[in-house]
């Protein structure tokens, strides 16, 4: 773990080497339940201290960023555009009063910075748009290290993104894990039953192929993959995106 911390930050811990490694979380957790020498014996620590000097986790982290960057290109064309930009918009969901605050701290502290009027934002949405990025950027300078829940909810948000990058792999690994596991299982029953009566040696035989290490790794593949399948979604990245920009907009109130 030392050796984590020390080739990754903490945003690049929680942004993007957490998903690469639930990715390959459920084949590992079976791979170990069906295995357990290679907990514990040195093999596991001597493989994780390998894969950290030569860079395999730092690939694996640039495939999650990469990957979730690519996800991020497809949001933002369906939102049209960044959350942050639509709350300091006059026909945003902010009301009137807490909207017309921020835009007042922004136009008193950010140098040269003009915002539309509501009349403006309509007739020139682009322009608009352009003054509402540059805003939130040089907020973004301004607040930088001053604000603990702004970066945590910048970490959540890469966190979810990238994980939604991920997702096919995740959840392709593991199905794949879950009916290894249940093959593996199957394999080891000699009678499966005909009729009630046969149901009890059949169970004994359930215990008997399996131990219960692998049959809790069976019950956490299924569960990761209806997590994968329906907890990790686009709408759970905005949600995300969402309460990140609240979060940034909210430290001018404070700041």
């Amino acid at each position: 773990m030392e050796e984590l911390k020390n080739l990754f930050d903490s945003y690049s811990r929680q942004a993007r080497l957490f998903p690469a490694l639930l990715t390959i979380f459920a084949p590992l957790l079976t791979a170990l339940a069906w295995f357990p020498e290679l907990l514990t014996s040195h093999i596991g620590s001597t493989l994780l201290t390998i894969a950290t000097s030569c860079g395999l986790l730092y690939w694996l982290s640039s495939i999650a960023r990469s990957r979730g960057k690519r996800v991020e290109q497809r949001l933002l064309q369906e939102w049209g555009g960044w959350p942050t930009t639509f709350l300091l918009c006059h026909a945003g969901r902010l009301d009137l009063h807490t909207r017309d605050r921020y835009h007042r701290y922004l136009g008193h502290h950010a140098p040269n910075l003009l915002l539309p009027s509501a009349a403006a934002e309509r007739s020139n949405p682009d322009a608009a748009d352009a003054a509402y990025t540059s805003a939130i950027k040089w907020l973004k300078e301004h607040v930088r290290g001053k604000a603990p829940l702004v970066e945590k909810e910048n970490a959540q948000y890469g966190f979810r993104r990238n994980m939604r990058g991920m997702k096919v792999f995740g959840f392709l690994g593991a199905v794949i894990a879950l009916l290894a596991s249940l093959a593996a299982i199957g394999l080891q029953i000699e009678s499966w039953p005909h009729t009630l009566g046969d149901v009890r040696p059949f169970v004994t035989q359930l215990r008997e192929a399996a131990n219960p290490a692998i049959w809790g790794s069976v019950i956490f593949d299924l569960l990761a993959s209806l997590a994968w399948g329906f907890a990790v979604t686009d709408a759970w990245v905005k949600a995300g995106a969402e309460q990140y920009a609240e979060a940034l907009l909210a430290t001018m109130d404070r700041f």
